[in-house]
Formats: structure tokens, sequence, C-alpha cells
């Protein structure tokens, strides 16, 4: 009768603990789905509930860290992926994150120095989520600091190894380039009008020649059709005075705002990394900043600083748009986020004029 008693306590112990995997399986899964849905505050809600069960993994741990990141938060970050090295030395997510957190807080020797560790002693257990996280960092590292990258030869021989250059989403035409963007948001097309592909080159005129003569033709037409709207952004950029993130005007004809957000939405759906995603936010709002369409310039910035509220570029441009805006206090403002104070930014400022 004892024996018997006893199997039924284990049988039932044994459905207790399977339930309660089950459920942290769900849990874990659900936080995965969160965290690649970019839902990072849902995200660490979940991880607290699996904190509850004491059932963290140095996977959840390195998870949360990068939540912290995404969220700006990066005192937690640092130290979450710190306890995540605690459990799991050779975790790579952890390790990634923490170089990500140099170069974010102008850290780059420390930065380069943790990538080449991780290349050196860890390249073998790289899987493709951390490659391309690799890849992205050495992609920008190169682009922003190639002679103090060309110092670390591992960093360079994986980086050309490995590295390719993203393909250009349809809403940037051929390339990534300046005059290409330009194109694309500032040329509108009609339903019979031909795309670049079917356009016949410019005798004579390079891409860039032929853009800056569309874009000369676009500002020279809006000439006259300023009216009510200028008089809009006038009040709008005297009345800004609001906190940031700056907000853009809902005066005009509602044109401007429109095409912002409809670059947006374009860049945000489409497939490429989330640096990529800041670059193409950033040169399309240079296109509209050319029209003078300011509004929609810090609409699209304003979205770039969500993806990384400390970018330096785009930190640097918006407090240009503000000045172009007559809105002396919000450049500053944004100039004192910088992590490097511009002086040519300052100067800028200080006259209260930009060019």
């Amino acid at each position: 009768m004892g024996s018997f008693k006893h199997k039924i306590n284990n049988n039932k112990k044994k459905k207790q603990e399977n339930a309660a995997v089950n459920a942290l399986v769900k849990l874990k899964k659900k936080m995965k789905d969160q965290y690649a849905a970019g839902e990072y505050v849902e995200a660490m809600d979940t991880m607290a509930e699996i904190a509850r069960h004491k059932k963290m993994d140095p996977e959840i741990m390195a998870m949360g860290a990068s939540c912290y990141f995404m969220t700006g938060d990066y005192e937690r970050a640092s130290r979450w992926a710190g306890d995540t090295l605690n459990y799991d030395p050779q975790n790579i997510a952890a390790r990634l994150l923490l170089a990500r957190l140099c170069f974010v807080e102008e850290k780059p020797e420390d930065g380069f120095k943790i990538l080449s560790f991780v290349l050196e002693n860890l390249q073998t257990g790289i899987v493709d989520e951390n490659k391309e996280k690799l890849l992205d960092m050495l992609g920008y590292c190169h682009d922003n600091m190639g002679d103090m990258m060309a110092q670390y030869p591992a960093l360079e021989d994986y980086f050309k190894e490995h590295y390719v250059a993203p393909a250009s989403p349809a809403v940037m035409t051929q390339s990534s380039s300046i005059q290409d963007m330009l194109e694309a948001s500032l040329s509108p097309r009609d339903d019979g009008q031909k795309t670049v592909d079917e356009q016949p080159a410019e005798e004579g005129k390079t891409k860039a020649q032929a853009a800056v003569d569309r874009l000369k033709s676009l500002l020279n037409k809006s000439k006259g059709n300023k009216g009510e709207e200028q008089q809009s952004v006038e009040k709008v950029a005297a009345n800004s005075t609001q906190a940031t993130p700056v907000t853009a005007s809902s005066g005009g004809t509602g044109d401007g705002a429109d095409s912002a957000v409809k670059l947006i939405e374009k860049v945000m759906s489409s497939d490429i990394s989330l640096r990529e995603k800041i670059k193409g936010l950033n040169n399309f709002a240079s296109g509209l900043y050319l029209n003078d369409d300011y509004d929609g310039a810090i609409q699209l910035l304003n979205k770039a600083l969500e993806i990384d509220a400390h970018d330096s570029f785009v930190l640097r441009n918006i407090a240009y748009v503000c000045l172009a805006m007559k809105d002396k206090d919000k450049a500053l403002e944004f100039a004192s986020k910088l992590p490097m104070m511009d002086f040519g930014l300052i100067k800028a400022i200080k006259g209260n004029c930009h060019g």
C-alpha cells in the first residue's frame, strides 16, 4: 500500500514538473517572439515572469541585456551582459553586445578588442544571427573608423571575406547613394512614368548631375507654391517650444507629411538591418531638407532616433533642421546630446545661421 501511494505521488510530482517545464518553454518562446518583433518592453516583462520561476539561462539573460540596450538603458544592458558571461563565458551574443556598447559610448578601442577576441577564440561558435550582428558592426566601423579598424587584422580579414553589401530596397532604387535617394524621395511618379531601369541615360550627364538638375527643377517649381504652407511652417517654427521629439507641423496641404509617412513605411518595411534603416531615413530626410520640407525631414529623423536615440549623425542633422526652422533652443538641445561636441554646429547655432 505504501509503495503504491509513493508511486502515485511520484507520478503527480513528475506531471507538475513537466507542466512547469512546458510553461517555461512557452514563456521562453513568447519572449523570443516579442524580441524578434521589436517589443522590447513586453519581452522584459516576460523575462521577469521567467525569473520568478528561477529558471533563467544565459540565452534569456543575453536577450534581456539586448532589450535593455534597445530601450536605451545602457547601464543595465552592460550589467546583464556581464552576468551572462559569468554563467557562460563563451556567450557570443553577450560579447557582441558589450562591443556595441563600447562603440556607442565612444570607447572604440575596447569595442575592437572585444570583437577581435570573439574572432580569435570563439569564431567556430558564431551562428547566423550573431554573424549578421558582427558584420553589421564591422560594416559601420569600416565606413566610419576604417583607420582604427585596420589595426586589427582579424577584423579586417573577416570583414573582407564575409561582408556583402546589403541589396538596396525597392524604395531606394538601384543604390543607396544620396543622388538616388533624392530621386526616390523627391521625384513624383505618374502611373505612366517609366521606372529608373526603363529610363534612358541622359546624354552628357552623370547620375549625380541629373539628380541635382531634377532637384533644382523641383525647388524652382515650389517657389511659387509656398503661400499658406510656408506661412504655416514659419508659424510652427516660431512656436516650436515643445519637448523632444520635435513634432511635425499639421499645416499646409499635408502632402509633405503624407510623403514622409510613406517614406518611413517603405524604409521600415524593407528587409535590411537597423543600421541601414537609420542610414536610409537619414538620407531621405536630407532630400526633404534640401526641398525645404523641414517637417517631413523632422519626421524621418525622429523615426531614426526611435531606433537609436544616440546616433550622432541623426542628432547632428536634426539640430541643423531645427536651426533651419529658426528654433535655436531646440537645435542646441539636440547638439548637447552629441557624444562629442561639433564646433561647426555650435558656431552655426551661435550665429543663428546655417550653411
